[in-house]
């Protein structure tokens, strides 16, 4: 007698949509791109407005809520909390009416300047009845001002996670500052694309020395960056900085001697650019915690990133940080502080043009990318956790 085929799992993803680029929906796509290929069927109920395009090459299933029913009460993100919860229990019906069966397992995303979605995820897990998992990368308190406004926010993010059965914190100190249940508290590195090429060769001897760095570029960053970039200098070396054009971007190159690559559509392309012509990669913050308050617990996902390419990596950021606890923590080498950036780092970029000093550094990023930043270990720790 043939045995049965085995069932097939489903998901159903609620928050941002999924996409390439930078940011908490790239690593949200990575996560339902390998679960696809495990098998699962994934389906996806989005943010309106934002593209879909990533989740339709993919093949998951998309769908769309009503923005409201003319019997449905009034609805604003301003209004008081009850009727939030009302609005969110009616999307809810909507999306178990849409769905063809109930998904095995839900998954949102608590992004930092939003949270109704996650909320949305949440009521669809309870009407359906099914596993709830969060994932959680920045303090959306540290961007909140008002302190009424703070607590509000904090009393219904308190809910929220108590009804998870698992909260994905990026770092250890977003899961101690959050109010989740303590035994619905885990954390998981952000996911990396991976890379499974030839990893980087040293520069050729005499050749000028590129340094990259990459990702997003918040003006708070920019004196920093601009320190770097003539400490860079001091060296005979070159900042280049891959990132989309904005201010900040006008604002550092007007003051420092650096270089823009403009922004790949898609990661692996950008990553295959760091390969070729990049001699190290800068991470990098703000000169202080103050400046941006949510670098204390946010963990930089482009470090994850980046040490697959085995090129040295220095990590530049105030101490009183999630990646400055890391780096205490892990005796992770390659770490500044902002106000050594002009007494190490010209040094630290002097010594790349040794082949053995490369060598050594660029074996302790693949260590880390074969290790605790390993996609496949990083993904299995969170596919693990989805079903009881």
């Amino acid at each position: 007698m043939n045995s049965p085929a085995p069932t097939r799992r489903s998901i159903l993803y609620i928050g941002q949509m999924p996409a390439q680029g930078t940011g908490s929906p790239v690593i949200v796509w990575r996560h339902l791109r390998r679960l696809a290929a495990e098998g699962w069927s994934v389906s996806v109920i989005g943010e309106s407005g934002q593209s879909s395009s990533a989740c339709e090459k993919e093949g998951w299933s998309l769908c769309t809520l009503p923005h409201r029913r003319f019997w449905w009460p009034p609805f604003r993100y301003s209004f008081p909390d009850w009727l939030r919860r009302l609005r969110l229990r009616l999307l809810a019906r909507e999306a178990a009416r849409l769905l063809p069966a109930p998904p095995d397992a839900v998954l949102g995303y608590l992004a930092a300047h939003a949270d109704f979605h996650a909320e949305l995820a949440a009521a669809c897990a309870a009407t359906l009845k099914r596993p709830l998992t969060l994932l959680i990368h920045d303090d959306a308190a540290a961007f909140i001002g008002d302190a009424r406004q703070h607590a509000r926010v904090r009393a219904r993010h308190a809910r929220l996670l108590a009804t998870a059965r698992t909260n994905w914190f990026v770092s250890p100190a977003l899961a101690a500052a959050s109010p989740a249940p303590l035994d619905r508290q885990s954390v998981l590195p952000p996911l990396p694309e991976g890379w499974s090429g030839p990893v980087a060769l040293p520069p050729a001897a005499g050749a000028p020395l590129r340094l990259y760095y990459a990702g997003h570029l918040w003006p708070e960053q920019v004196p920093l960056l601009a320190r770097i970039a003539r400490a860079l200098a001091q060296a005979g070396a070159r900042l280049v900085v891959m990132t989309r054009p904005n201010a900040a971007l006008r604002s550092l190159l007007a003051a420092a001697p650096a270089e823009h690559q403009p922004a790949f559509p898609e990661n692996l392309a950008a990553l295959a650019l760091l390969r070729d012509h990049a001699a190290a990669v800068i991470v990098s913050y703000a000169e202080s915690v103050e400046a941006m308050p949510w670098i204390a617990s946010s963990f930089p996902s482009k470090l994850v990133e980046f040490c697959h390419l085995g090129l040295p990596v220095a990590v530049i950021a105030p101490r009183a940080t999630a990646v400055g606890d890391w780096a205490a923590h892990s005796g992770f080498g390659d770490f500044f502080l902002p106000d050594e950036v002009e007494s190490r780092l010209p040094g630290w970029t002097r010594e790349l043009a040794d082949l053995t000093v490369w060598q050594t550094r660029a074996a302790a990023s693949l260590a880390l990318a074969r290790g605790e930043f390993s996609p496949e270990r990083i993904h299995r720790n969170f596919t693990d956790a989805l079903l009881p």
